[in-house]
């Protein structure tokens, strides 16, 4: 299993500070990571539209309490969610004071891809995941490729739900599932 590092800046003064996208999602702080373009606020725009909240929109603060990696967005952009071809909207205006946190536990990340990449055996049965380092915490972090016929929605929240479970074993040959013999 991979781990890779994402660079952090850190302007004097102010709070590291890393390119994504933060939203709570069944109570989880789930970053959103990937290249310009790759379909970060169109999900969250859709993640909020099934109740969820955003945290930051295209900078994310990052600081350790502990163990514990907390995130919030800067002070300029808090509650704004900048979407192509419409500009820039306030989320509580869309949605109500709930579709805003100010700062949560970041648990995972999910990075977002438009190249599938090679197929992989392993990645078919159990997911693309590996681990990565944020401040010195290591996260999990899941790989989805975006593209137009994807749920990205609805897959990221599979992934917050199963967050921290280890791969599935495969069913034992003579296990029945449902009744069934598998």
């Amino acid at each position: 299993m991979a781990v890779t590092s994402r660079p952090v800046v850190n302007a004097a003064g102010h709070r590291p500070l890393i390119p994504g996208l933060l939203m709570a999602i069944h109570g989880r702080g789930i970053l959103l990571e990937g290249p310009s373009g790759a379909g970060k606020s169109d999900t969250a725009l859709a993640l909020l539209d099934r109740g969820h909240a955003l945290v930051a929109d295209d900078a994310v603060e990052l600081h350790r309490a502990g163990e514990q990696l907390l995130g919030s967005a800067p002070q300029r952009g808090r509650g704004l969610l900048c979407l192509r071809d419409v500009g820039l909207v306030e989320v509580t205006e869309l949605y109500g004071p709930a579709a805003l946190r100010e700062e949560i536990a970041v648990e995972l990340c999910i990075h977002l891809q438009r190249d599938p990449g090679a197929p992989e055996a392993e990645a078919a049965l159990h997911g693309r995941r590996d681990r990565c380092q944020l401040l010195g915490l290591s996260r999990p972090r899941v790989t989805l490729t975006d593209t137009e016929r994807r749920p990205l929605a609805p897959l990221i929240e599979a992934a917050a739900r199963r967050l921290g479970a280890a791969p599935p074993e495969p069913p034992h040959p003579y296990e029945t599932t449902r009744g069934v013999p598998a």
